[in-house]
């Protein structure tokens, strides 16, 4: 049970030194001050010895160590070895606290520079690579995992310094007993070692509540998220009374846990204490019988009592690390290179299209084993016109454009812009000649100014409110009481779709994209609001490269070319009026939406 505690807290330690980039420097400084002050306090402790029998007058034959500090103290008078004794105990204490207190500063700085820089590192993870391929993944657990987990590893590399400390501060008190008196050392050790195993025991189960803490903490924040989106759903139907309940009856179960875990961690302290008190007065009952000196015991309980502190801080760090192991293997689970296909940059810059954009063969699946998403795609886009994309819901589409704009890689086939291969070219400067817009516009809780100019940071006001003119968006954000200073809510839910969705071209035209891929982006507008948004971005795309989901026709029938998908696959391509004679697929679509129903999708 012993050795299956030690394998434990050696493989978090490990882990949470791995992920902490292995601050050898700062871990030498923290230790080194810690030794010092260990040091520096057993010395002081030590003291007691000559200042008791100078306090007392008595004579200096209790034992060896006496010995020697009357043998050291011998050119002193009688007098001046108490002011003596009193002095050197006082430097030594204030030594102690100073390196102590220097080992704590460097700990605490260390501590927040490892979660500072392990934030980071998450962080630039999941923007950069296909988090969406993680089987079952969810973005609360990411967010548990950043912003409460990564604090853990950093708080998991203090509780190591603590326990490295503690050992060693044991260590030094141990050699400083033993030079009092081996005897009562060995009773001393003895005792703690039952003692130990007693709160081992005790404590077991703090890795298990761990786990636990961590998993209804993924269920909690999962919950607050999901309730957050599905405001308007759980009003609809009424559920508000429901959702509350679930609330707290998970709050109760994160209390409950954290309450046990807390406890667990707090209970070596108590026990350790009670244990030390009943150590003392078997230690005197042995001084006597072997002899020891007043002067002596009294150094030895003295010491022995200050081990008490690094005794429980080695047992409390102990089970801390238990309690912190699955919060660390979560951090380092989302940080670890597994099968997880990551984007990586390419080394060509990214000019401007002009022939078009070349799929070859592509297959595309969601996880690494299932069905594909879209499957040997061969079709080319043509620089400077317009591509619509149709098909069912569920057929591909959206992924299509996933895939343009580089948010994947293909799993099978590749992609060519002007001949040379997606994943050559740099992201930031492919992803720089492309605008996306969909039905499901973001926007930051910010002003409208800020929104738009997300597009090309520095971008001056008048270029801002001049994309706005273009977008037909400058009318009616005039007419707010802030105008470009309102402020749009979270998500933008204080404006209507189409003012939503005027600001989103906006934000487009401010960035002058050579491509421009179009997700459905008026399925939710109104007939007036979809007429005035069409408008602006018919001015907006001549000379461009548009992709576009579509499912209405006035816009199929004015691109260039379309393409329709079946279950991933192509099943047509070719200019509209020409697919429409062909009597396929698409001219069965035509049919079914002139008689009123829609199934573009």
């Amino acid at each position: 049970m012993i050795k299956e505690g030690v394998t434990a807290v050696h493989g978090t330690l490990r882990r949470t030194w791995r992920l902490a980039e292995r601050p050898v420097a700062p871990t030498a400084a923290v230790l080194g001050l810690g030794a010092l002050a260990a040091v520096f306090e057993g010395l002081a402790l030590l003291l007691f010895i000559p200042l008791i029998q100078s306090l007392s007058g008595g004579s200096w034959s209790g034992g060896g160590l006496e010995r020697r500090f009357a043998d050291l103290l011998a050119p002193v008078s009688p007098g001046q070895r108490v002011v003596l004794s009193v002095a050197l105990l006082w430097l030594l204490v204030v030594a102690k606290n100073a390196a102590a207190f220097g080992g704590m500063s460097v700990s605490r700085r260390t501590e927040g520079q490892v979660a500072h820089r392990l934030r980071c590192r998450m962080f630039e993870q999941v923007l950069s690579s296909c988090i969406d391929y993680r089987p079952g993944h969810r973005r609360s657990e990411i967010v548990t995992t950043l912003a409460e987990n990564s604090w853990q590893v950093s708080k998991a590399l203090g509780l190591g310094f603590r326990l490295v400390i503690a050992v060693g501060t044991i260590l030094v008190f141990s050699a400083l007993l033993a030079l009092v008196s081996i005897r009562l050392l060995l009773f001393a050790a003895l005792f703690l070692a039952i003692g130990g195993l007693i709160v081992r025991m005790t404590t077991r189960s703090a890795a298990a509540v761990g786990e636990e803490v961590v998993r209804e903490n993924k269920a909690f924040g999962l919950h607050i998220w999901e309730s957050i989106q599905m405001l308007q759903l759980i009003r609809t139907f009424g559920r508000e009374r429901d959702e509350e309940a679930r609330f707290a009856d998970l709050s109760n179960r994160v209390r409950g846990r954290l309450l046990r875990l807390d406890l667990l961690w707090g209970l070596p302290g108590p026990l350790t204490e009670a244990g030390i008190l009943v150590l003392i007065g078997g230690l005197i009952l042995v001084a006597q019988r072997t002899g020891v000196g007043v002067a002596s015991l009294a150094a030895f309980l003295t010491l022995l009592y200050r081990l008490q502190a690094p005794a429980r801080e080695l047992m409390e760090a102990r089970v801390a690390l238990d309690g912190a192991a699955a919060a660390v293997r979560d951090v380092d689970d989302l940080l670890a290179e597994t099968s997880t296909p990551f984007l990586r940059d390419g080394e060509l810059e990214a000019g401007p299209v002009k022939h078009g954009i070349e799929l070859r063969n592509v297959d595309f699946g969601y996880a690494p084993i299932g069905a594909l998403a879209l499957r040997d795609l061969s079709f080319t886009i043509p620089g400077g016109k317009t591509t619509a994309i149709v098909g069912r819901s569920g057929a591909g589409k959206s992924t299509l454009l996933a895939l343009l704009h580089r948010f994947h890689d293909p799993s099978g086939g590749e992609i060519r812009i002007d001949g040379v291969r997606l994943d050559q070219l740099r992201l930031a400067t492919w992803r720089g000649r492309l605008s996306l817009m969909s039905q499901d516009v973001q926007l930051f809780n910010d002003t409208i100014l800020a929104n738009i100019a997300y597009a090309r940071p520095g971008a001056s006001d008048d270029q801002i409110k001049a994309a706005a003119r273009v977008a037909h968006a400058d009318e009616f954000i005039e007419a707010m009481p802030e105008g470009y200073q309102t402020i749009v809510g979270d998500r933008g839910i204080r404006l209507s779709g189409g003012q939503r969705q005027r600001i989103a071209l906006a934000r487009t035209i401010l960035r002058d994209p050579d491509v421009l891929l179009l997700d459905e982006p008026t399925n939710a507008l109104d007939p007036e609001s979809e007429r005035a948004f069409q408008e602006a971005l018919a001015v907006f795309s001549q000379g461009r490269t548009v992709v576009v989901i579509a499912h209405r026709l006035s816009t199929v029938l004015r691109a260039d070319q379309v393409v329709v998908i079946e279950h991933g696959a192509i099943v047509e391509v070719g200019p509209p009026a020409a697919l429409v004679r062909a009597n396929g697929r698409f001219e069965q679509m035509y049919e079914l939406q002139q008689q009123g129903a829609s199934v573009l999708g």
